[in-house]
Protein backbone atom coordinates (compact mmCIF):
# COMPACT_ATOMS: atom_id res chain seq x y z
CA UNK A 1 0.00 0.00 0.00
CA UNK A 2 1.00 3.88 -0.40
CA UNK A 3 0.63 6.68 2.09
CA UNK A 4 -2.76 7.77 0.42
CA UNK A 5 -5.08 9.17 3.08
CA UNK A 6 -3.26 7.53 5.40
CA UNK A 7 -3.37 4.34 4.58
CA UNK A 8 -0.95 2.85 6.77
CA UNK A 9 -2.11 4.07 9.83
CA UNK A 10 -5.54 2.75 9.08
CA UNK A 11 -4.68 -0.80 8.59
CA UNK A 12 -2.69 -0.28 11.80
CA UNK A 13 -5.78 1.27 13.50
CA UNK A 14 -8.58 -1.41 12.39
CA UNK A 15 -6.00 -4.46 12.80
CA UNK A 16 -5.75 -3.56 16.47
CA UNK A 17 -9.34 -2.86 17.04
CA UNK A 18 -9.64 -6.13 14.79
CA UNK A 19 -7.25 -8.33 17.23
CA UNK A 20 -8.77 -6.76 20.22
CA UNK A 21 -11.98 -7.85 19.69
CA UNK A 22 -11.44 -11.12 18.19
CA UNK A 23 -8.74 -12.25 20.37
CA UNK A 24 -10.09 -10.67 24.02
CA UNK A 25 -7.86 -13.68 25.50
CA UNK A 26 -5.10 -15.70 24.84
CA UNK A 27 -7.27 -18.72 23.34
CA UNK A 28 -6.10 -18.35 20.00
CA UNK A 29 -9.22 -20.75 17.99
CA UNK A 30 -7.90 -21.95 14.81
CA UNK A 31 -11.82 -20.29 13.46
CA UNK A 32 -11.60 -17.11 14.85
CA UNK A 33 -8.13 -16.39 13.53
CA UNK A 34 -9.26 -17.72 10.05
CA UNK A 35 -12.03 -15.02 10.31
CA UNK A 36 -9.52 -12.39 11.70
CA UNK A 37 -7.39 -13.41 8.23
CA UNK A 38 -10.62 -13.34 6.18
CA UNK A 39 -11.82 -9.80 7.30
CA UNK A 40 -7.85 -8.29 7.01
CA UNK A 41 -7.62 -9.61 3.56
CA UNK A 42 -11.07 -8.56 3.25
CA UNK A 43 -9.89 -4.92 3.60
CA UNK A 44 -6.64 -5.47 2.23
CA UNK A 45 -8.36 -6.20 -1.46
CA UNK A 46 -11.19 -3.00 -0.73
CA UNK A 47 -8.28 -0.56 -0.15
CA UNK A 48 -6.41 -2.22 -3.62
CA UNK A 49 -8.88 -1.67 -5.22
CA UNK A 50 -9.19 2.62 -4.03
CA UNK A 51 -5.63 2.81 -4.96
CA UNK A 52 -5.36 1.07 -8.32
CA UNK A 53 -8.77 3.33 -9.16
CA UNK A 54 -6.42 6.14 -9.05
CA UNK A 55 -3.93 4.98 -11.41
CA UNK A 56 -5.97 2.59 -13.91
CA UNK A 57 -8.41 4.86 -14.96
CA UNK A 58 -5.48 7.76 -16.14
CA UNK A 59 -5.72 9.87 -19.13
CA UNK A 60 -2.03 9.89 -19.03
CA UNK A 61 -0.07 8.79 -21.75
CA UNK A 62 3.01 10.78 -21.80
CA UNK A 63 5.04 8.08 -20.08
CA UNK A 64 5.35 3.83 -20.17
CA UNK A 65 3.78 3.97 -16.64
CA UNK A 66 0.80 5.71 -17.54
CA UNK A 67 0.11 3.45 -20.37
CA UNK A 68 1.24 0.40 -18.27
CA UNK A 69 -1.71 1.67 -15.86
CA UNK A 70 -4.57 2.35 -18.24
CA UNK A 71 -4.30 -1.31 -20.13
CA UNK A 72 -3.55 -3.83 -16.85
CA UNK A 73 -5.82 -5.64 -15.61
CA UNK A 74 -7.87 -5.43 -12.92
CA UNK A 75 -9.51 -7.31 -10.04
CA UNK A 76 -12.96 -8.36 -11.00
CA UNK A 77 -13.78 -6.30 -7.40
CA UNK A 78 -12.84 -3.33 -9.40
CA UNK A 79 -14.42 -3.94 -12.36
CA UNK A 80 -17.42 -4.49 -10.74
CA UNK A 81 -17.35 -1.04 -8.84
CA UNK A 82 -16.09 0.82 -12.26
CA UNK A 83 -19.45 -0.50 -13.96
CA UNK A 84 -21.88 0.17 -11.33
CA UNK A 85 -20.48 3.80 -11.01
CA UNK A 86 -20.90 4.07 -14.54
CA UNK A 87 -24.26 2.61 -15.20
CA UNK A 88 -25.83 5.10 -12.73
CA UNK A 89 -23.34 6.70 -10.61
CA UNK A 90 -23.98 4.41 -7.97
CA UNK A 91 -20.82 3.69 -5.35
CA UNK A 92 -20.80 -0.03 -4.89
CA UNK A 93 -19.94 -0.08 -1.08
CA UNK A 94 -19.32 -2.98 1.18
CA UNK A 95 -19.41 -3.59 4.82
CA UNK A 96 -16.76 -2.16 6.85
CA UNK A 97 -15.17 -0.01 3.59
CA UNK A 98 -12.11 1.94 4.41
CA UNK A 99 -13.38 5.01 2.15
CA UNK A 100 -16.83 6.17 1.87
CA UNK A 101 -18.69 6.88 -1.26
CA UNK A 102 -17.27 10.96 -1.07
CA UNK A 103 -13.90 8.93 -1.71
CA UNK A 104 -14.73 6.95 -4.56
CA UNK A 105 -17.28 9.88 -6.42
CA UNK A 106 -14.04 12.13 -5.94
CA UNK A 107 -11.80 9.68 -7.35
CA UNK A 108 -14.07 8.43 -9.92
CA UNK A 109 -14.78 11.71 -11.26
CA UNK A 110 -11.48 13.39 -10.87
CA UNK A 111 -10.16 10.39 -13.06
CA UNK A 112 -13.39 10.95 -16.08
CA UNK A 113 -15.20 8.20 -15.09
CA UNK A 114 -18.49 9.51 -15.87
CA UNK A 115 -21.90 8.03 -15.07
CA UNK A 116 -23.38 7.24 -18.78
CA UNK A 117 -27.02 8.16 -16.78
CA UNK A 118 -27.73 9.60 -13.54
CA UNK A 119 -29.01 7.52 -10.34
CA UNK A 120 -33.31 7.20 -11.36
CA UNK A 121 -33.74 7.42 -7.54
CA UNK A 122 -33.00 10.83 -7.29
CA UNK A 123 -36.72 11.44 -9.14
CA UNK A 124 -38.30 10.27 -6.23
CA UNK A 125 -37.14 13.70 -4.69
CA UNK A 126 -38.83 16.41 -4.30
CA UNK A 127 -37.11 19.09 -6.17
CA UNK A 128 -38.19 21.75 -3.35
CA UNK A 129 -36.63 19.22 -0.45
CA UNK A 130 -33.70 18.82 -2.82
CA UNK A 131 -33.07 22.32 -3.00
CA UNK A 132 -33.65 22.94 0.67
CA UNK A 133 -31.11 20.51 1.63
CA UNK A 134 -28.97 22.08 -0.50
CA UNK A 135 -28.97 25.49 0.60
CA UNK A 136 -28.74 24.14 4.46
CA UNK A 137 -25.43 22.64 3.34
CA UNK A 138 -23.98 26.02 1.80
CA UNK A 139 -25.34 27.57 5.00
CA UNK A 140 -23.60 25.13 6.63
CA UNK A 141 -20.41 25.29 4.57
CA UNK A 142 -20.40 29.35 4.98
CA UNK A 143 -20.62 29.00 8.80
CA UNK A 144 -17.90 26.41 9.20
CA UNK A 145 -15.62 28.83 7.06
CA UNK A 146 -16.12 32.43 8.89
CA UNK A 147 -15.17 29.98 11.84
CA UNK A 148 -12.10 28.99 10.99
CA UNK A 149 -9.01 31.49 11.30
CA UNK A 150 -7.24 32.37 7.85
CA UNK A 151 -4.29 30.77 6.80
CA UNK A 152 -1.80 33.31 7.87
CA UNK A 153 -3.77 33.00 11.39
CA UNK A 154 -3.68 29.31 11.96
CA UNK A 155 -0.15 29.26 11.19
CA UNK A 156 0.89 32.11 13.30
CA UNK A 157 -1.09 30.67 16.43
CA UNK A 158 -0.20 26.75 15.61
CA UNK A 159 2.94 26.01 14.12
CA UNK A 160 4.73 29.61 12.94
CA UNK A 161 8.74 29.16 12.53
CA UNK A 162 11.23 31.15 14.96
CA UNK A 163 12.25 34.44 13.91
CA UNK A 164 15.43 34.91 12.09
CA UNK A 165 18.51 34.91 14.42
Amino acid sequence: MEPLESTSILLIQTALARLIEMFPDRAFDAAITDEYNRAALAEFERIRDFLVLHYCATERDDAPLWNYCRTMGLPESLRHKIEVFKSSGRVALYADESFQEPSWVAIFTGQSVIPRRYDPIIDNIETERLARGLQQRRIGVARAVQAMPTHRDFIARNCAAPPPA
